[in-house]
């Protein structure tokens, strides 16, 4: 539950992978950093742990964070891992609201957290329930680019390219990036960037802050007189003025809002055909927007020299917005449109994919608590307790994973099926004889460092092929 008028507390966390997919990658290791909310450094948190034995690293992510340490067996194993990283963010949280901050967290990081609590049998959703909020600043830094430039160092090219590599922001802002990706180091040029932006562009963190809660974005696009997008896509910028227009009844984190260079006059006259055909992504009059995650939004009235940034009169948008705004009967005309056009997605074929397939029982999440709070012979006894045959799997996996001996062999025969279809079969996950060619064809052309990465890997890609 939410802290009645506590203070805040910045946690910045980051991670290292096995490889790029959210759904069949493991994180081998996890950075954390607390902050008070004037972002001074209290204490962090370094975790690493050995891999899962059905993963199959990649070997551009081990040339990326170098972390040839994790394939030793004498490593914390996963579920300590995530076990000790719960358990710290919970007692960093526990007097303050907690904003969790990362840098491309909602596609990536904040992604393989929750799966992997998931798969853990932990509570998924730690970073944004029971008071904490969630801050992603790569969108920070594409408010900066396109409206507080003149506040803080943007990279770019002489082309006006923009980067949006962390370690770019840091090197153009005299912070060193050597060191980078190590999650710990990464959250320190996390930590020292969103310092240089709280002293410099004030505006732009506070409105990050506030876009942290869903509440806060909803409150931001409906801002008076109207609110401003500043996107960076495919190294460009781009900046729109909007205001809200509609929200998904079936799935209240998607709203519409208008973009106000579109005459909203012309919005009235069309059909629901028509209307329909307008909401969209980009490039149309009416887009549709996530509030559950952070945005490059901003109020108008926050923005220096608005003036510059906009491409007509300030005055017609104030009247633009106006009109959608009390024109509650398109408001429910395109609300209606989002609801019943709704998107429908297959079924997840693997459990690692399941996650967001339904919310845990309150029987269920008992029994997890129950499950953990006792040994491996006990908890091999609880698996069949489990309502939800997804936590019934998963927890089967947890014992044979850590002690297969407490269990029948019927379960360790399942284990074993598992196991070879995930380092041997085909499917969304890389497989070991994949693995074990790309690595073979990467050391031909490898640097002498990066050619003792790869060769430890492909000893430890070898060595789980012979088992």
């Amino acid at each position: 539950m939410a802290l009645l008028n506590a203070d805040s507390c910045f946690i910045f966390t980051d991670t290292e992978t096995t490889g790029l997919d959210i759904n069949f990658s493991q994180i081998i290791q996890v950075g954390s950093i607390l902050t008070d909310d004037a972002i001074h450094t209290e204490d962090s948190q370094d975790l690493d742990c050995k891999l899962l034995p059905w993963i199959v690293p990649s070997p551009e992510a081990f040339l990326v964070h170098k972390r040839i340490k994790s394939l030793s067996d004498n490593k914390l194993s996963h579920l300590e891992m995530m076990m000790q990283l719960r358990d710290k963010w919970l007692e960093w949280s526990k007097e303050r609201n907690p904003v969790f901050i990362t840098y491309n967290g909602h596609r990536f990081d904040e992604e393989l957290f929750r799966r992997q609590f998931y798969w853990c049998l932990l509570p998924s959703y730690i970073t944004n329930t029971d008071g904490a909020t969630r801050l992603d600043l790569m969108f920070t830094f594409q408010l900066i680019a396109n409206f507080f430039s003149d506040c803080v160092n943007v990279p770019s090219s002489e082309e006006g390219d923009i980067s949006l590599k962390l370690t770019d922001w840091a090197e153009v802002n005299e912070i060193s990036s050597e060191g980078a990706h190590d999650a710990l180091n990464d959250c320190y040029l996390m930590v020292k960037m969103s310092k240089i932006i709280q002293d410099n562009a004030n505006q732009a963190w506070r409105a990050s802050l506030k876009g942290s809660s869903k509440a806060g974005n909803l409150s931001i696009i409906q801002s008076a007189p109207f609110a401003m997008l500043g996107e960076v896509f495919r190294k460009k910028k781009f900046t729109y003025p909007i205001t809200f227009c509609g929200q998904n009844f079936n799935f209240p984190n998607e709203v519409a809002v208008a973009d106000l260079y579109f005459d909203p006059d012309t919005l009235e006259d069309l059909s629901d055909t028509e209307l329909l055909e307008q909401i969209g992504s980009s490039g149309s009059a009416i887009r549709k927007l996530k509030i559950n995650r952070s945005l490059p939004l901003i109020s108008s009235k926050q923005i220096p020299d608005l003036p510059n940034y906009l491409d007509i009169p300030e005055d017609k948008l104030n009247e633009r917005a106006l009109k959608i705004k009390n024109n509650v009967g398109l408001q429910k005309r395109i609300s209606e449109l989002m609801s019943n056009n709704q998107v429908q997605y297959p079924q997840p074929k693997f459990i690692e994919q399941s996650v967001y397939s339904g919310f845990a029982s309150n029987a269920d999440e008992l029994w997890m608590e129950r499950f953990h709070s006792v040994g491996w012979e006990e908890k091999a006894k609880l698996i069949d307790g489990f309502e939800d045959t997804r936590f019934k799997e998963l927890a089967e996996r947890l014992v044979c994973t850590n002690a297969p001996q407490s269990l029948p062999k019927e379960s360790t025969e399942r284990y074993e099926v598992f196991l070879k279809q995930r380092l041997y079969s085909k499917g969304p996950w890389l497989r070991l004889e994949n693995a074990i060619a790309k690595t073979n064809q990467m050391i031909l052309d490898a640097t002498e460092e990066d050619k003792k990465i790869l060769v430890k890997l492909l000893e430890y890609l070898n060595l789980l092929s012979s088992q």
